[in-house]
């Protein structure tokens, strides 16, 4: 019997580790007009950027396939392995509640379902940290309970670099827009019950890092546990983060920390020029 670990691709995982430790990804649905692809199936990230650069209209995202989420959870509940679910926010995807309700009709003993309370590369660490519990020899339900204690030990903040596709999507007005953009403010966010919260916004990219770093050493970081780094088609964006942080805490390793190729999910939102750490706090 083998422990197995099964995500979303609103996790952003690098696709090495998802092959080095066996994680299987269910696709969130990307759709541009009448064109509806599976996130990491049939768009890659790199495709997602191209397109969302040429689109005159914001697109939509839907969560997995219901049918993709039975036939998945089927095969399990039929196998002698147990199965330890990790989803997207349940405030920001139908995926979990349709996953439980699945799991209610197969009355199976074996599967495990978290509902992650985050996104992107901090659920990717919130994965990563299943996986670390699993190769330290722990049960499945000993694994699903301590991601149950810890999930909301996660933080992540992020700086969002162009205001545009917040404006598109009627997260800011266009003259808010056009004066953060004047102005060049740059807003932080994290994740705050569920859903993606503003919690701050600094004129520049060194005030809206120096910001960045006050909030990492409020909280304190569990080295102990994963921690990642994230970037909308941006990598050089997120290597001035990697610097500041660097320079911020000079004794933390940042080549301890994944980097994460942030994908449609959250990129049709904020779009591409923003970069972000995620971690569990130090209790």
């Amino acid at each position: 019997m083998a422990i197995k670990i099964l995500t979303d691709s609103s996790s952003d995982l690098p696709l090495d580790y998802i092959k080095a430790n066996d994680i299987e990804v269910l696709p969130l649905k990307v759709i541009f007009g009448n064109q509806s692809y599976d996130s990491g199936v049939n768009l890659s990230t790199a495709e997602f950027y191209e397109k969302l650069a040429q689109a005159t209209e914001l697109p939509k995202t839907s969560q997995v396939a219901p049918a993709e989420i039975q036939a998945c959870l089927e095969k399990y509940a039929a196998s002698d392995d147990e199965l330890i679910a990790i989803f997207i926010s349940s405030r920001m995807s139908g995926t979990y509640h349709t996953a439980c309700n699945i799991l209610e009709d197969l009355k199976a003993d074996n599967i495990y379902i978290v509902d992650s309370q985050t996104v992107t590369f901090a659920l990717a660490a919130l994965v990563m940290e299943a996986v670390r519990l699993r190769d330290m020899g722990l049960s499945a339900k000993e694994i699903y309970e301590t991601l149950e204690q810890v999930k909301n030990d996660i933080a992540l903040y992020a700086v969002i670099g162009d205001l545009k596709y917040l404006q598109m999507g009627g997260r800011l007005s266009t003259t808010a827009a056009f004066i953060g953009s004047m102005l060049n403010f740059k807003p932080i966010i994290t994740i705050k019950d569920g859903l993606v919260a503003v919690i701050d916004k600094q004129r520049g990219s060194l005030r809206a890092y120096k910001s960045i770093m006050s909030y990492v050493e409020n909280a304190g970081i569990d080295l102990t546990r994963p921690r990642t780094f994230g970037h909308t088609n941006c990598p050089e964006l997120m290597n001035e983060l990697i610097d500041h942080f660097a320079k911020a805490f000079p004794d933390i390793d940042t080549n301890t920390f994944a980097r994460c190729d942030i994908g449609s999910t959250v990129g049709v939102h904020v779009g591409p020029g923003s970069a972000g750490l995620a971690f569990f706090r130090k209790k």
